[in-house]
């Protein structure tokens, strides 16, 4: 009788190993040939990967003059609604509090903490529905099974109940840029 030599779950097995290591091996020949189209190390370099977008607003956010400064088109200083996309000219419009058409930096950081606060109240308010009887935590009987495994993670303790500190935890620890 004939028998195979590997069973097919081996012969899966090498072959998902056998077309790793050949796409592995064509991205580094990839690499290579770029790396010798653009000088062999010569005074180019590559252009620095984009941050993270929770990170690049994060920094916004915190130094709204820096987003003052990319988006000013004429140069002026200042930055006029109308020299935002069209999306943020609908989000940031409430921020231009003195109505003088411009936006400082001092009512970009306003508006930022303004909705900061709002966000953090509709989360409080969230968590207060979704925790039926009370007690300040969040349990599988209250949230039900399919949202349980969504939020099981953010459990630090591993006690089955979810405070609002973790799930703010776990948020956070979400946006925070990967270690590189």
């Amino acid at each position: 009788m004939n028998r195979p030599l590997f069973s097919n779950l081996a012969n899966s097995t090498i072959r998902r190993f056998a077309l790793g290591t050949f796409l592995s091996a064509a991205v580094l020949a990839g690499g290579g040939a770029a790396y010798a189209a653009n000088g062999a190390g010569g005074t180019q370099t590559a252009p620095a990967p984009r941050q993270d977008k929770d990170a690049h607003r994060e920094q916004h956010r915190k130094d709204p003059a820096r987003l003052i400064k990319r988006l000013d088109k004429n140069g002026d200083g200042k930055l006029a609604v109308s020299e935002l996309p069209e999306k943020a000219q609908k989000r940031l419009a409430g921020a231009d509090t003195n109505k003088d058409g411009a936006l400082s930096a001092e009512e970009l950081k306003a508006h930022a903490e303004q909705h900061a606060k709002a966000r953090a109240a509709k989360q409080k308010e969230r968590f207060a529905r979704s925790d039926k009887n009370g007690d300040g935590f969040l349990t599988r009987d209250e949230v039900g099974d399919k949202r349980w495994e969504r939020v099981k993670a953010a459990d630090a303790n591993r006690d089955n109940k979810l405070t609002a500190d973790e799930l703010r935890a776990a948020r956070l620890a979400r946006k925070q840029p990967a270690a590189r």
